[in-house]
């Protein structure tokens, strides 16, 4: 009897056996196609990162950027710029929150580079009161700028007639408003400025290259009031470092000539920014709008209170301060990719313009640049800006900045 148990599961694995293997081996092409994949799925491991990404990754899990240059409270360094072509700029920096009951925060710097500019800021901030329905601020800043560029005034000004000049400044004052919504901010504000011109000791200085009689506010250097009202609407996410939403805001400002009254003038700007995000947020088309114009009916504007374009933050194929008068209008676009965490790249285009009439803004002869860059930081804000502009009449320029463009 086990003979013939034995015999009969000996006969039925011989029948079965190769049609239990023709059914695991693949009948088609496709099939065994199919089945190497599965294989060699089941074998992958998770990429290794590289050098730099494992560097930058530590440096964003670890908020060292942060910690060190924008600390939440406390003494640190003030690294950055001054200005636009003040060159690397280092100094203390100290910050206090929560006083007066948890709502204000006292926040103070000073800053200077090699080139001689330097910078000195502080401010009281009250942004949570009311349940952070109010807001309220009053500042102090005062900084010296000894080597400004001027190229002249309206939009054919000419790098050929390039000078330069001395630009010291200090503003007091305060601004206040409310919150009606968490995105929204509505308020006033008032400074008054005592700007300061002077020619410099180079050959290129501003008094031997210009008559002076022709330039407006060089002879002639009034203390202004400048008050100013301005709605805010900000949806941008993360707002240091936008990846989606957008910010929209209007400001009017008028300027006040408290010693003679002849170079009063108002001022009106919006500013637009837009981003556009896809791939979970990995890319970013960026997109920035701003117009500004100035009225002034009789007299002139100091040529250092006109809005200007060229430099690393609008038109950055050009020197700073290539153009320079009462209305300006500037378009700018960018394609933003994230290469390794803590570090992005983009492709940019920058276009704009200079006017003395408002009705002379348009889309004709534009001045333009594009270009391409690399941005370090993290959601809180970026850090350093490395970028290559080409396109211009100005030629190639190189842009190493601390700090977002918008």
């Amino acid at each position: 009897m086990m003979r013939r148990a034995g015999a009969t599961v000996f006969i039925a694995f011989l029948l079965c056996g190769p049609f239990a293997a023709g059914a695991q081996e693949p009948a088609t092409r496709a099939e065994l196609v199919d089945r190497e994949r599965e294989e060699k799925a089941a074998e992958l491991t998770p990429p290794e990162p590289g050098g730099l990404e494992r560097v930058l990754l530590a440096l964003e899990n670890g908020r060292l950027f942060e910690r060190i240059l924008n600390p939440a409270e406390g003494f640190y360094p003030k690294v950055g710029t001054v200005t636009a072509g003040s060159g690397f700029s280092l100094g203390p920096g100290y910050r206090h929150v929560g006083l007066f009951g948890e709502q204000a925060d006292f926040t103070a710097f000073a800053m200077a580079s090699f080139r001689k500019y330097w910078v000195i800021d502080v401010s009281l901030q009250l942004p949570r009161l009311a349940d952070e329905k109010l807001f309220a601020e009053a500042h102090a800043r005062r900084w010296d700028y000894p080597d400004e560029d001027f190229f002249g005034l309206g939009p054919d000004s000419s790098r050929d007639r390039f000078a330069n000049y001395g630009f010291r400044n200090t503003a007091i004052g305060a601004s206040s408003g409310v919150r009606p919504r968490q995105w929204l901010s509505l308020g006033v504000g008032v400074d008054h400025l005592t700007p300061r011109i002077r020619g410099t000791e180079d050959d290129r200085s501003l008094h031997r290259i210009y008559d002076i009689e022709t330039i407006p506010g060089f002879s002639l250097q009034p203390d202004f009031l400048q008050t100013r009202v301005f709605a805010d609407a900000n949806f941008r996410e993360p707002r240091g470092n936008p990846r989606r939403g957008g910010q929209y805001r209007l400001s009017i400002e008028q300027f006040n000539d408290i010693d003679r009254g002849l170079y009063s003038f108002n001022r009106i700007e919006a500013d637009l920014q837009q981003y556009i995000p896809f791939l979970r947020d990995r890319r970013v088309i960026a997109l920035h709008g701003l117009v500004s114009l100035s009225d002034k009916d009789d007299g002139e504007i100091p040529f250092y209170l006109l809005r200007t374009l060229g430099g690393p933050d609008d038109l950055r194929g050009f020197r700073r301060y290539r153009f320079r008068d009462r209305n300006l209008m500037l378009l700018q676009a960018e394609y933003r990719w994230e290469v390794f965490t803590a570090m992005d790249a983009a492709v940019f285009y920058d276009a704009g313009k200079v006017a003395s009439e408002p009705g002379d803004l348009g889309f004709d002869d534009l001045e333009s640049d594009y270009g391409i860059g690399v941005r370090f930081g993290t959601a809180n804000g970026v850090f350093l800006r490395i970028e290559g502009a080409f396109g211009s009449s100005d030629g190639k320029h190189l842009v190493l900045r601390w700090g977002h463009v918008f």
